[in-house]
This record gives C-alpha cells, structure tokens and sequence, in this order.
C-alpha cells in the first residue's frame, strides 16, 4: 500500500511527464522519454554546470593546502540553500492540504502510510535539489582531489545527511504554518511572512557562516587553529564529514537522524488533526451597499489578482521578485558606493557599463517572478465556468498577463529608482535611462512570455494546485529559462563592440519587440487554444 501511495504522489507531482494535459491522455513512451531527459538536463545543465564551474576552480586550490574539509563544508551549505529553497514552499499544501485528504482519510488505509508517502514526497524532492549540488562537488573532488575509500563513504554520507537536513527543515516550516493557518484569518498572507521570516533568518545564518569563510581566507593558516576552529567548529565537523572522519560523521548522523525521528514523531500525532481541522471563519453581518459597475478588464485582472494574494505557494514560488528586487535596492543604497568604486577602478568598466550591469541584474532579479506561467493550468476544472461567463477569451488572458505586471512591474520600477540614487556617482544620464527601461521592457516580455508557456503547457487534472505551482513543466521551463535571458544580455553587454548606452537600448528594443509579437501570438492562437482546452 505504501507502494501504491507512493507511486501516486510521484505521478502526481511530474504528471506533465507521462500525461497530455490537453487530450487528457498518456503520452507515448519516446515523448515521456524525452521530457524527462529535458528536464535532467535542465537541473544537471544549468545547477550542475555552475556547481561543476565552481568546484573546478576551488578543488584544486583547496587540495593543495589540505583544506578539503573546507571544499565539502562550501558545497554542503550551498546543497542546504538550494534543497531548502526548492521543497520548503510546498510542504504546507503537499503535506497537510492536499485535494484528496478527505478521499484517502475516508479510505481503509492506515493514516501513517498515507502520511509516510507524503513525507517520502518531500525527501525525495529535497535530495533531487541538494543532490544536484553535491554529486557534481564530488566527482570534481575526486577528480583533482584524489579517490580514497573514507573520502568515498564520507561523500555519500553527506549527500543523505544533507537531504535529511533539508527534510526536517521543510517539514518544520511546513508544520509550523499548518499549526497556525488552522487557527487564524489571512492564512496565504500569514503562510508568506512566516516563510519570508524563515529566508531572512536562514539568510542572517548564512552570510555570518560567510563572514567566518572569509576571515578564514584571509587568515588561511590559522584555519586548524584553535581561534577559527572555536568561532566555527560545526562549519569544520560538516567538511570533515566530507573526507570521512569517523567523528564528524558520528556527532553529525546521531544529531540529524534523531532531528529526524523527532520530526517524524510530532507529524505522526499532528497530522490527522491538522489534516482534518476546518478553517476557520468569521460571520459578516449583511450590510446593503450599492456597487459601481467595473469595466470587464478591470474585473478580470482582479480576480486574478485575488487568486494570487489568496493563495500562499502561488506567492511564494511565483512572486518572489515582488519583496526581493526591491530588497536588492535597498542593498544597493547601502552598499552601492563601494561597489561602484571597486568597479570603476577596474580596467575598462565605464560609467555607462556599470549601468548597464546594474540593469542587467534588476533584469535577473525580476525574471523571478513567473506569476503568468501557470495561471492557465490554476483554472483546473472550473476553466469551463470562466469560458461560459460574457467575457471575451483574451480578456481573460490580458488579465493573466497584467496581474504578471501588477505585481512585478512596480517594484522594479522602485528598484530602479534606488539602484539610480545609489550609483548616482558613477553612472551617467544614459546609463540612469538604460536602468530604468531595459528592466521595464524585460518585465513587459516575461509577462507574455511566462503566459505563452503556460498555454504550451497546460494541465487542469491537477488534485493540488502546488502540483502546476511548484512542478508544473511550464513552470519550471519559465523559471529556468528567464534567468537566462538576463545572463544573455550581460554577456552581450560584455562582448558586443557597441557603446553601453546604445546596447542597452538595442536590448529594451529587442524584448519590446518579443512582446509586441508574444501579445499578438497571445491574443491570436493563444485565444483558440484556450478555448479548445478541457
């Protein structure tokens, strides 16, 4: 049974893979195939090739003056970073909140097999993320590092060590919000400043752990002393798990497995209430009030608007960028100066570059935000109700596209404001104007853009929404694929024999042209194929 449960959650969560969302029907074999291998080559390309970089250029370095154990500890935090920040946003629904609670609650199954399938669900999730980080630290360590079997067993200990951190943490938010969202109003809003609050402490944690990696940097042979050793003793133990030594990988695995059975323990006596504990509501007295008729845009853009605010992994996974790319500016205020001086007295860096770099990167900020990529697929088996209603089918689009802009545009707009008066010593006019507009039109074209993936991709037999949110394949193809666009531009910023000002005007004109053809695409055949879905 266990079996069964779990094979489910699994089909659940990478449906798109075997089934076609617009017959509603199995894919055949080649194309399932393929897909899967895009999406492996996706998180291996992209994850793996940065880690890969990354660890070539510090393996050997480290090796040579036997610091391996400071190598193992920099991936390990980043595997944590990277396996927290993928499956900690879906626990909450995936675990305690799914669609079919009641069904498989009123089934005879046991609860704590339906519960362990859950839980199996999250592990796996997390070890899919931070084992793309350590896998490819680990080949290029025993690649220039040197192959020895402690070294063998400690890597692969601290691959399962690491997704165990990572579940436990996941599960402990998760629990956290379910706890909390039980009792209270405003749950979506409530779910997002507590997760928000678990980045920013996560994030304090984090760069502290980075003060000490620089300090032990600048004072690399006092590394094994016993001043560095005191400030970051459990920063040594987590490399020393790396190269196998029996004591780290002793204190660690005691420490973490029973982290685990612990959390395991206080999900298994809480999970049936919070599974089955209505929300909570209030009653409103009926007062008569006239309303004013909204224009069938306005009304449209709202709903999708209530729908991303009244959802928390809609706003979390999605709208990121929204707190994020003005947090970026504020950072800039504080830090710019020294940035922008450092940058000036590199050879060759020009006012007008250091602004298109700055746009560049308020562009890679805002390609955060994938808020349009899965609407189409949010719509699931009421689509047939928005398309009865006398709505005009690219209204109902335009609104999924302006709901991406009415929460990504203005806080890229501030960010650019900040990011101005931050550098405003070391950019020019021009470069002030590319700030503004390059960020502006990229916005314009990720909002069709994400929408245009969303219609390619579709998928309304979904039982829980964090389904098309957090794994849905337009999803992930929008999320990936828009970092990339940024990094293109910085890259042709780099390379192209233009002045920066003109560049950076070439590039805004380029992504306002791909959204002029995207809207008109949109408006066109993405009308028909709207209605045509089921």
């Amino acid at each position: 049974m266990l079996k069964l449960l779990l094979k489910k959650q699994l089909l659940e969560s990478f449906r798109g893979f075997f089934v076609n969302q617009k017959k509603n029907t199995g894919r055949a074999r080649e194309v399932t195939i393929a897909l899967i291998l895009l999406y492996a080559l996706l998180l291996v390309g992209v994850i793996g090739g940065f880690v890969g970089f990354l660890a070539y250029s510090l393996c050997s370095p480290l090796a040579e003056a036997g610091l391996l154990w400071l190598y193992h500890a920099i991936f390990a935090l980043i595997a944590l970073l990277l396996g927290v920040f993928g499956s900690v946003f879906n626990t909450f629904a995936g675990l305690y909140k799914g669609k079919d609670n009641d069904l498989l609650l009123s089934l005879p199954i046991p609860v704590r097999y339906i519960l362990a399938s859950r839980l199996l669900g999250v592990y796996l999730l997390g070890l899919m993320f931070s084992a793309a980080v350590l896998l490819p630290a680990y080949l290029v360590r025993v690649i220039f590092g040197g192959f020895s079997v402690p070294a063998l067993f400690g890597g692969l200990l601290l691959i399962l060590l690491v997704s165990l951190v990572v579940f436990v943490l996941s599960c402990l938010l998760g629990w956290v919000v379910a706890k909390i969202s039980a009792k209270l109003k405003n749950k979506s809003f409530i779910t997002v400043f507590l997760a928000l609050g678990f980045i920013a402490l996560y994030y304090v944690v984090y760069f502290k752990g980075l003060d000490v990696f620089n300090e032990m940097i600048a004072n690399p042979e006092g590394i094994d002393g016993e001043g560095i050793k005191g400030k970051a003793y459990l920063f040594y133990l987590l490399g020393q798990i790396g190269e196998g030594k029996p004591l780290a990988c002793l204190v660690y695995s005691l420490v973490i497995f029973a982290a685990v059975v612990l959390t395991c323990f206080v999900l298994d006596r809480t999970f049936i209430k919070i599974a089955t504990t209505a929300s909570a509501t209030t009653k409103k007295a009926y007062v008569e009030k006239r309303i004013a008729m909204r224009p069938l845009w306005l009304t449209a853009l709202l709903r999708e608007a209530k729908r991303f605010t009244s959802n928390a992994g809609y706003m979390l996974n999605t709208g990121l960028s929204t707190i994020l790319a003005p947090a970026l500016g504020i950072f800039l205020l504080v830090k710019g100066e020294d940035y922008a001086a450092s940058l000036l007295a590199r050879e060759g860096v020009t006012p007008a570059l250091i602004g298109l770099g700055a746009a560049c990167l308020i562009c890679f900020a805002a390609s955060m935000n994938t808020i349009a990529a899965p609407s189409v697929s949010l719509e699931g088996a009421g689509i047939d109700v928005i398309r009865s209603l006398p709505v005009p089918t690219k209204t109902v689009l335009l609104a999924k596209a302006g709901n991406h802009l009415l929460f990504t545009l203005p806080p890229v707009l501030l960010t650019s404001l900040f990011t101005v008066v931050a550098l405003r010593s070391a950019i020019t006019p021009g470069g002030a104007v590319t700030v503004f507009v390059l960020p502006a039109a990229f916005t314009l074209f990720t909002a069709f853009y994400d929408l245009t993936i969303g219609l390619l991709t579709p998928n309304l037999h979904w039982t829980n929404e964090m389904t098309v949110i957090k794994q849905g394949a337009g999803m992930l193809i929008a999320a990936f694929s828009g970092m990339i666009f940024p990094l293109l531009a910085f890259v042709a910023a780099l390379t192209l024999p233009l002045p920066a000002l003109a560049l950076g005007l070439l590039l805004s004109g380029v992504f306002l042209a791909a959204a002029i053809a995207l809207y008109f695409a949109v408006t066109t055949w993405g009308v028909q194929t709207f209605e045509n879905l089921s």
